[in-house]
C-alpha cells in the first residue's frame, strides 16, 4: 500500500498536528527522502517524537521505514515517468522524419514491378512485412511475404528486373540480409532496403533506402527496451503515400 493510501486508512486517527506533518511531507517529498528525522523537525517546525508518532500512526515502525517507503515510491514513479517521455520523444522524431522522407523513388519502382516481394530478417521486420501486406491488401495490391531463407534461394533463382524485393533489416548487418542484397545487385533485381541505422552495407547496396529511428529506453537498472515502433509506422505511412501516387495517375 502506497504512503498516501495508508494516511487515508488511519485518518481517523490523525490530529491536527499529524495532518500538517502530512502535508509538509506531501509538499516536500524529494527533499524529505533525503533529510534526517532532525533536519525534518527542523524544516517543518515539528519536534522529532512528533514526526514518529505520525509515522507509526500510518503504521510504521519508525522515521527510517516510512522514508524508505517514500524513497522507494519516488524511484518507482521516475522510473515509469521517464521512459514514457523517452518513448514519446523517440516516436516524435520517427513521425517527423518520416513525414518528411521523399517516397516517390520507392513508390515508381513498386507501381512499375510485374510482383513485390517483402523479406524480414528476424521477428520483428517479418510483422512489419505481414503488416504491409495487410495494408496493400486493402487497396487490392498484393505483396508477397518471402518467410525464410529456403524461400529466399529459390526465389532468387525466379527474379527478373520487373521485380521488385523489400529488404527489411534491423540493423542492416545480418548475414543472409546481405548476401541476398549482394545477390540481388549483382543479378539487377531492383530492390528498397529499410534498416534503422544509416550506414549500413544493405543500404549501400540497395536503389532506395528507408531508414526507421530506433532509440533504448532503460526500464530498469539492467534492462533496455529498444523502441522499433517506428518500422510500423512506416509500413503505414508508406502505404498513404502509396495511394496518394497513384491516385493523382
Amino acid at each position: 500500500m502506497k504512503v498516501a493510501e495508508l494516511v487515508n486508512h488511519n485518518y481517523a486517527r490523525l490530529t491536527a498536528n499529524d495532518q500538517y506533518v502530512w502535508q509538509y511531507v506531501s509538499n516536500h517529498r524529494t527533499e524529505v527522502v533525503n533529510m534526517t528525522l532532525a533536519e525534518l523537525a527542523q524544516k517543518s517546525n515539528v519536534s522529532k517524537s512528533s514526526i514518529l508518532r505520525f509515522t507509526q500512526k500510518i503504521s510504521f515502525r519508525g522515521f527510517s521505514e516510512f522514508k524508505y517507503a517514500l524513497k522507494n515510491e519516488e524511484t518507482t514513479q521516475s522510473l515509469e515517468a521517464a521512459p514514457v517521455k523517452k518513448f514519446g520523444t523517440i516516436i516524435n522524431a520517427t513521425l517527423d522524419t518520416l513525414m518528411t522522407h521523399d517516397f516517390s523513388g520507392t513508390i515508381r519502382l513498386m507501381v512499375r514491378s510485374r510482383k513485390v516481394f517483402l523479406y524480414g530478417t528476424g521477428n520483428l521486420q517479418r510483422l512489419m512485412a505481414q503488416e504491409m501486406r495487410r495494408l496493400f491488401l486493402a487497396d487490392n495490391v498484393t505483396l508477397f511475404v518471402v518467410e525464410g531463407v529456403d524461400e529466399i534461394k529459390a526465389l532468387t533463382r525466379t527474379l527478373t528486373s520487373e521485380d521488385l524485393v523489400f529488404l527489411i533489416s534491423l540493423h542492416g548487418e545480418s548475414d543472409n540480409a546481405i548476401s541476398f542484397a549482394q545477390s540481388l545487385r549483382t543479378n539487377g533485381i531492383p530492390f528498397v532496403s529499410i534498416t534503422s541505422y544509416i550506414d549500413n552495407e544493405i543500404a549501400k547496396l540497395a536503389n532506395e533506402s528507408i531508414f526507421v529511428n530506433t532509440g533504448e529506453i532503460e526500464i530498469s537498472e539492467n534492462h533496455t527496451l529498444e523502441v522499433a515502433d517506428g518500422f510500423f509506422l512506416l509500413a503505414s505511412i508508406l502505404f498513404l503515400r502509396y495511394c496518394e501516387f497513384t491516385n493523382r495517375r
